[in-house]
């Protein structure tokens, strides 16, 4: 259901909720602690660029930040730049039989609930979790 792209994508800006304030994080270092291709999260990267999640400095002492406080960036705010906004549910097509479409609402409820808990979990939350290696329980 949820891509690679999200998950290398997920690992890359915690690496950088990681270093939040300390500078720029060259790619090759991201990739290096998260086992992640180089190349490969390059082209992540500048998805997230664009989304505005990350910025980019170039030169000897560039690399990537986070743009944004780990205290408000969200799992859902990284997974949506990659699978967009539906996860499951798709607009359905108006030539489709009724009978076909009348069991979209358990699409649609299962999308709801996994966009309401990946948007619970904050940067922060997950850097804990992973430093201290304790279970994560969202209500």
């Amino acid at each position: 259901m949820i891509s690679l792209k999200s998950h290398y994508g997920l690992k890359a800006i915690i690496a950088l909720a990681s270093n939040y304030g300390k500078g720029p994080v060259q790619a090759k270092e991201i990739a290096s602690s998260q086992d992640v291709p180089v190349r490969y999260l390059e082209l992540l990267l500048s998805q997230l660029r664009r989304a505005r999640l990350v910025e980019a400095t170039r030169g000897k002492n560039g690399g990537y930040v986070l743009a944004k406080d780990p205290r408000i960036v969200t799992v859902w705010d990284v997974v949506s730049i990659f699978e967009g906004k539906a996860l499951f549910s798709k607009p359905l097509d108006e030539g489709k039989k009724e009978k076909e479409n009348g069991i979209s609402f358990v699409w649609k409820g299962a999308e709801d609930k996994l966009v309401d808990y990946l948007a619970s979990i904050k940067m922060t939350d997950l850097l804990e979790k992973l430093r201290s290696g304790k279970q994560m329980y969202f209500i």
